[in-house]
């Protein structure tokens, strides 16, 4: 299949126009922040509500992400209630994704971290969400064993020009890409899976929690 063309966002990008966005043409799907963290706390991105309606009037593709800090199981619930209350009544069409890459996460083994994060999938596949797991390439490498969450698609970043070798469901290939309605930088990916369709056979991503 022809990759997708998808589009990541948060409140770094401000008030996007969708209708500009849908116009051009140049994406296929979407992947919201729901969740960001300040100083190791959980908060709901101020513009997922208003994102995640925009492209849903449009009938623009929509999945999500949330940043996790967590190292212990208490942040690992902490994070995943404030997840649930943001995720209530929603309906996505592309992943979630839990986003592997804080430096504080290194205080754990590639093991122990693993763990975690396989934990925090489980539960979004028992909320009826297709589970992906975000991270970029060093941190793969060396802080996270890979091994242990093969259950998931990976959501790779790696801005070096080159699909990368190791196996991924999606690569985040620039921050530095531009989309008309959006000002300024943006991610861009190239998603290898139809996970539209992936979604909608298995009847996945109407939040269910």
């Amino acid at each position: 299949m022809t990759p997708l063309r998808v589009l990541d966002v948060s409140r770094w990008q401000g008030c996007i126009d969708w209708d500009a966005v849908q116009r051009s043409g140049a994406i296929d799907g979407v992947m919201l922040r729901v969740l960001g963290s300040r100083n190791g706390q959980p908060y709901p991105d101020p513009q997922f509500e208003r994102n995640h309606a925009a492209c849903t009037a449009r009938g623009i593709p929509v999945g999500g992400y949330y940043y996790t800090c967590a190292v212990t199981s208490r942040q690992t619930e902490a994070e995943l209630n404030a997840l649930r209350a943001a995720l209530r009544g929603k309906t996505f069409q592309l992943p979630l994704a839990i986003d592997v890459e804080d430096a504080r996460l290194r205080s754990l083994s590639p093991a122990a971290l693993a763990q975690r994060v396989a934990q925090a999938a489980a539960q979004l596949e028992a909320w009826n969400l297709y589970a992906m797991v975000y991270t970029y390439t060093n941190f793969a490498d060396t802080a996270l064993a890979m091994d242990a969450l093969t259950a998931y698609d990976l959501w790779l970043a790696d801005y070096r020009g080159k699909r990368p070798t190791r196996p991924h469901g999606m690569w985040q290939y620039t921050s530095t890409g531009h989309v008309a309605g959006i000002d300024g930088p943006v991610d861009l990916s190239r998603a290898y899976k139809d996970y539209p369709a992936l979604c909608r056979r298995a009847g996945l991503g109407r939040f269910s929690g």
